[in-house]
């Protein structure tokens, strides 16, 4: 972690001299001054967020100068230098505040000690702002039984240990991100960081911000310097959920930061240093993007070093059923009810269901089923999943945005007539769904997406991969441009 600006105030000018050479030999960028005016003004044109300061200066006190400087910046750290110290004079310096207390002579190796302490300190306070939302990742619980997801969690203890880059695949509800803490929690980062970023859910234009962080003033709404999650997550792990929905543009910067371990702030010139391990998901084939040029080749080799692939749930042969056992009984806890039990008919089902939602489809389903359970008799496979027939009522005329899937007019009988399997697929009932509401927003991406609750980046990668497979109609082509 790197200082934005260390003031060195002293009116000795070896000791000034030393520490500014030495700390820039570090890639900090430090300054020395000789009294308590300099340092104040200094402070007011361009705040610094460390400040070295001695206690006996020639226009005044060094503990006057962290009080007033203080009021201004609380977020300032200062480390007490002086050649006349007693232990009433430390103790008065922390009580106000300092962050440590050097007694002269020191030596280098003393400083850079006290230095990395400060640094150490400052890294818990940036993480715990963000940190205090995350769950404790520490022993994440895989449950599975089935031997494809036994061959996934061989492969997380080997590779865990390392500090290799992983790929991580699957449809969505797979479990991907649990796999993700898994692998944190199981390394030698477990005390650090680990922080996420969801590229899907962050707008395009605020992206770069949220990976890098930005300098105050870089753009509209910079009103002060932020971290970006690189920076947060230095010494730890940087999950980068959804990762094939990054721009190009961005993807390159991206690389860089991976590769180097280095890049610069937006609206800022100097190259900040991390210890990042990067964990990347996609609930997309990423070497099939590289194919349509909606993904860098350069970057899909750097981030898959390691690749495991998630199988969906239809591809773990009874694990459904042992899966939602295990649910019901923590749900059941969780809501202060007797574990019930399956009907015969639910237990034959649910390893026949195809569960299009995976785990997250199916955890959400036997929570509800204990939410809504009697108490009394044994739990239905309608419990489960109510209303599994699929018959929209016809679409009004003046359908909202909000009632596009339910008042849909896109039917499975409809969808059959050009299925090419005798039975649509869902990749096929979202198309159609996307097509109708593209019709009904002549063409609007940010319409369309706002009507089917998706990313407009998501639709618009979807209506690449269409178009290159089959093309759309005049009015539906201009939406992929």
């Amino acid at each position: 972690m790197q200082f934005e600006k260390i003031i060195i105030v002293d009116d000795d000018p070896i000791i000034r001299r030393m520490l500014v050479s030495h700390l820039q030999k570090q890639n900090q960028v430090a300054l020395g001054v000789m009294n308590a005016q300099q340092a104040l003004e200094e402070q007011k044109k361009e705040p610094a967020d460390l400040m070295i300061v001695d206690l006996q200066l020639p226009d005044a006190s060094g503990l006057e100068v962290m009080q007033q400087v203080k009021k201004t910046h609380p977020n300032v750290d200062v480390i007490i230098i002086t050649g006349f110290g007693t232990i009433e004079s430390a103790v008065d310096a922390m009580k106000l505040g300092a962050a440590n207390y050097l007694l002269k002579p020191f030596t280098l190796e003393q400083f850079d000690v006290a230095l990395n302490q400060l640094i150490q300190q400052r890294q818990l306070r940036s993480e715990n702002s963000y940190l205090r939302e995350q769950q404790q990742v520490s022993s994440p619980e895989l449950l599975f039984s089935s031997t494809p997801m036994e061959s996934v969690q061989k492969l997380i203890q080997r590779v865990a240990p390392t500090n290799a880059t992983v790929l991580i695949q699957g449809e969505s509800g797979t479990g991907k991100e649990l796999v993700a803490r898994a692998i944190h929690a199981n390394s030698s980062r477990k005390d650090k960081p680990y922080i996420k970023v969801n590229c899907a859910a962050v707008p395009e234009n605020l992206l770069e911000s949220e990976f890098f962080g930005h300098e105050k003033g870089s753009f509209t709404g910079a009103s002060v310097k932020r971290e970006g999650r690189f920076e947060l997550a230095s010494g730890g792990t940087l999950l980068l959920d959804e990762v094939t929905e990054i721009s190009l543009g961005l993807q390159a910067k991206l690389l860089r930061a991976i590769q180097e371990q280095e890049f610069e702030r937006v609206g800022g010139n100097r190259t900040i240093r991390v210890d990042v391990r990067i964990i990347a998901t996609s609930n997309r084939d990423l070497l099939k993007a590289v194919e349509k040029g909606i993904f860098r080749q350069d970057l899909y080799f750097r981030l898959n070093v390691v690749p495991i692939s998630i199988p969906a749930l239809r591809e773990r042969p009874g694990e459904a059923f042992f899966l939602i056992e295990a649910f019901i009984e923590r749900f059941a806890r969780r809501h202060n009810k007797p574990t019930p039990v399956l009907s015969p008919d639910a237990i034959h089902k649910i390893n026949s269901y195809p569960w299009p939602g995976n785990v997250r489809e199916l955890q959400n389903c036997a929570e509800r089923a204990i939410i809504l359970w009697d108490g009394v008799e044994m739990i239905q496979f309608d419990d489960l999943i109510p209303n599994l027939t699929f018959s929209p009522p016809p679409t009004p005329a003046n359908a909202t945005p909000a009632s596009l899937v339910q008042n849909s007019s896109i039917t499975i009988q409809n969808v059959l007539e050009s299925s090419s399997k005798g039975f649509p697929s869902v990749a096929e009932m979202e198309k159609q769904l996307i097509i109708e509401a593209l019709q009904r927003t002549k063409g609007n991406r940010n319409e369309a997406a706002k009507l089917l609750d998706i990313n407009v980046r998501t639709l618009r990668n979807k209506l690449k991969e269409y178009s290159e497979t089959d093309p759309l109609s005049p009015e539906l082509e201009e939406a992929t441009l």
